[in-house]
């Protein structure tokens, strides 16, 4: 999904596992996007703010683990927004990679404003 020398973003394509594939596939895809977009704040280095598309969530890191406020983690122990947040973790120049993303989201979201 990541790789550590370019700091791109990548999405996956479901290998045919069946149901559970498909569901570990659309949360990897999500998270994809999540961090494309510019949606993963870094607020300290043990808790993050996740802008969804209709929620916003936090993300912590407690007791050597990442921990969502969102439903979906308390009924799976997963989701997108810790996905997002691990990958982030894993990359080299995580608060690079975020300044431009979200620097190219508020960009996005003028251009609209403005056109209106």
């Amino acid at each position: 999904m990541t790789s550590n020398n370019t700091n791109q973003v990548h999405h996956v394509e479901s290998g045919g596992g069946g149901q559970a594939s498909s569901v570990t596939t659309k949360m990897i895809n999500k998270a994809a996007w999540l961090l494309s977009e510019g949606r993963v704040v870094k607020i300290s280095p043990y808790l993050y703010y996740v802008i969804g598309k209709n929620s916003k969530h936090l993300v912590r890191y407690e007791n050597g683990k990442f921990i969502c406020t969102c439903k979906g983690f308390q009924e799976k122990g997963i989701c997108s927004h810790v996905i997002a947040v691990v990958t982030l973790s894993e990359l080299k120049d995580a608060d690079a990679f975020l300044d431009e993303r979200i620097r190219e989201r508020i960009s996005r979201e003028l251009r609209q404003l403005y056109r209106k």
